[in-house]
């Protein structure tokens, strides 16, 4: 009995001891099988807050007729070589999300490529958006028209 004892604290401490460590080493799986670190997409999130989140709120959520939602957007899940290019290089484009026409000018985030993987990358996996992920090959494809 003191052996099952024995075998059990030593089970549950590898147990325990295993599933810790640093966030910084946790990983996300997208649909695409590319690997996101809990490092990228915190640098994601920063670069969102600095660029993103005046328009399109903490949240994701945007304002209504003004700014689109990021959050559930059905544009963004359909339409990610579009966005990608809007915020790459600005537009004026009147789109609608959601069912919801917005005309607002989006202006060129000014960020880099790899800059606009990682944010990219945030938004497509935060707020219950489950849309996968981008690659530095994909934001590169997108050429001004």
């Amino acid at each position: 009995m003191k052996l099952i004892n024995l075998i059990f604290v030593f089970s549950l401490f590898f147990l325990i001891t295993g599933c810790g460590g640093s966030d910084k080493k946790k990983a996300v799986s997208t649909d695409l099988n590319i690997s996101l670190s809990e490092t990228d997409l915190e640098k994601g999130a920063v670069l969102y807050r600095a660029k993103c989140m005046n328009c399109h709120m903490k949240s994701g959520k945007g304002i209504e007729k003004f700014y689109p939602p990021l959050a559930e957007s059905d544009y963004l899940r359909e339409n990610l070589e579009d966005a990608i290019y809007m915020v790459k290089y600005g537009s004026n484009k009147p789109i609608k999300v959601n069912g919801i026409k917005y005309n607002s000018l989006m202006p060129a985030s000014g960020l880099t490529d790899e800059e606009l993987v990682l944010v990219f990358n945030y938004i497509l996996n935060s707020w219950g958006n489950d849309y996968g992920s981008i690659t530095l090959g994909q934001i590169k494809a997108v050429k001004r028209k």
